[in-house]
């Protein structure tokens, strides 16, 4: 337990010898501690560099622009490829359409038709004969 000290020099006491003072001799105190709570200090907002702010802002309108421009190159490519398979499908009905026209020229009715109306030609009434050729024979007459 603490002990009071109060010193006893002189018969009248000054103002600052009758003070009390404790002083700590190892024994444990009587439960009664004050503790002061040390408050919270008050906050500080760290400054931000304005270079930092101007960068951040500029290259978030960079990662936009690249962003918006992306989209419009997509956009393009797409009506490109559009324009690219609309004029293929022309190309293949034109196709189909010459292809319908060759077989249509080309069929025996027509070329019968027009050979015997236009040439005076007429249908044999035989049969061809095939007949085979020597090969030796055919040299000799080659020659």
């Amino acid at each position: 337990m603490a002990k009071l000290i109060s010193p006893k020099i002189e018969d009248t006491p000054s103002p600052e010898l009758t003070e009390k003072r404790y002083v700590y001799n190892g024994e444990a105190s009587d439960g009664k501690v004050e503790v002061t709570q040390k408050g919270n200090r008050p906050v500080r907002s760290r400054k931000r560099s304005p270079f930092y702010i101007i960068g951040t802002l500029f290259l978030a309108s960079v990662l936009i622009v690249f962003y918006i421009w992306n989209k419009i190159c997509v956009n393009r490519l797409v009506v490109e490829v559009n324009d690219f398979r609309n004029q293929h499908e022309k190309i293949l009905n034109a196709n189909e359409f010459l292809n319908a026209e060759i077989n249509k020229k080309s069929s025996l009715e027509r070329i019968v038709k027009i050979s015997t109306e236009q040439l005076g030609l007429i249908a044999p009434k035989e049969q061809p004969v095939w007949f085979d050729v020597d090969l030796s024979r055919a040299e000799i007459i080659g020659e």
